[in-house]
């Protein structure tokens, strides 16, 4: 188990806090399952602690959530079921806005909806990513609240993918 020691509390997208331990817990319980209501998500993210993190909120919150750490990883994945990708920039030493382009070039995945995040969003970073198809853009570090509001506004943007399990 991955320990997280920045955060002290976990503000669930209802509103509740649990302690860091509920959150942990909340990411590794098998008995735990979304009701996948909500949308199959990929986040495409060196760093395992935000992909945790994001996991276990969402997970919370009705959403499957699976992740990546790397681009071969990635491309080894079937995209066409996921709702939305969630995609840092910078990712393995790859430029994360190419990986977007394919995704969106692809017929398959170019419905789904991709959020892109970054240390670094000046203003020709924002311009790129939503150019190479990106639907919009977060700034790292995040708050987990406004990345689910950013998630849900994504998502009521875009069709359901046929073969998707997102129910609008």
């Amino acid at each position: 188990m991955q320990m997280v020691t920045f955060y002290s509390k976990f503000e669930t997208s209802k509103g509740k806090t649990l302690p860091i331990d509920a959150r942990l817990m909340l990411s590794i319980d098998s008995n735990i399952t979304p009701n996948l209501r909500q949308g199959r998500i990929i986040v495409v993210d060196e760093d395992e602690t935000v992909s945790s993190m994001v996991r276990a909120h969402f997970h919370a919150d009705g959403f499957q959530v699976d992740s990546c750490t790397d681009v071969v990883e990635l491309f080894s994945t079937d995209l066409t079921v996921y709702n939305l990708m969630i995609i840092d920039t910078s990712i393995d030493g790859h430029n994360g806005l190419n990986i977007v382009e394919q995704v969106k070039q692809h017929r398959d995945t170019a419905s789904m909806g991709v959020i892109t995040s970054s240390v670094n969003m000046s203003p020709s970073t924002i311009i790129n990513a939503l150019n190479a198809g990106a639907d919009d853009y977060l700034l790292k570090p995040f708050s987990l609240r406004e990345l689910m509001a950013r998630v849900r506004s994504v998502l009521r943007r875009r069709p359901a993918q046929s073969g998707s399990r997102y129910v609008s």
